[in-house]
């Protein structure tokens, strides 16, 4: 009898444990992340101290995370004031970027895929956004032409914004961001 509680117990550790990692995989959870603002990080996903799930979940996803030497990600989900971002809104990142020789912004869907618009633009890079005199900027997001530096959203849906640094001298140190260090992205607007 003791023999079977033992073994239903290890069964039920097994059946868990595998049920929590499919789950991990399946949904891309990340244990290992902070908050910054709108943004989100996490900072040791391109190191050797990537916990296991953060692990499976890149080998599943396919993505190909930046070393820490090389850069770092950062994605948002929400804007400034916490709202799920909504392809039918209009939204405008603005700010300053931290030093790096290069960064990209891009849309793409909730499992990471770009968003294709009519006018094949999917993201801008710091080598063709258009600034003010101080080195600050202004990126409007909405589904309809808008002045500037527009960057087309999807006319219906959730969609994420992934802000990548390259050759940064932050990137060994990602840990030390602080959101007054990104740019904030704030809804404009929203149709009823």
């Amino acid at each position: 009898m003791r023999l079977l509680t033992i073994l239903a117990a290890i069964l039920a550790g097994l059946l868990g444990g595998t049920a929590l990692t499919a789950l991990v995989a399946r949904d891309g959870i990340v244990f290992d992340h902070r908050t910054l603002g709108s943004w989100v990080i996490a900072p040791r996903v391109g190191s050797e101290l990537i916990d296991p799930y953060s692990r499976l979940r890149v080998l599943v996803s396919g993505e190909l995370p930046l070393a820490n030497g090389e850069g770092f990600s950062l994605t948002a989900d929400r804007d400034h004031q916490g709202q799920a971002l909504d392809g039918r809104c209009t939204y405008r990142l603005s700010g300053m970027m931290p030093a790096a020789r290069f960064w990209t912004l891009s849309l793409t869907t909730p499992d990471g895929r770009p968003i294709i618009t009519p006018i094949q633009r999917t993201g801008f890079t710091s080598a063709e956004i258009i600034r003010h005199g101080n080195g600050s900027f202004a990126i409007e997001i909405g589904p309809r032409p808008l002045a500037g530096n527009w960057l087309p959203s999807p006319e219906t849906g959730a969609f994420i914004l992934a802000l990548r640094f390259y050759e940064t001298p932050l990137s060994a140190t990602a840990t030390v961001l602080e959101p007054r260090m990104l740019p904030e992205l704030h809804r404009e607007g929203c149709p009823s």
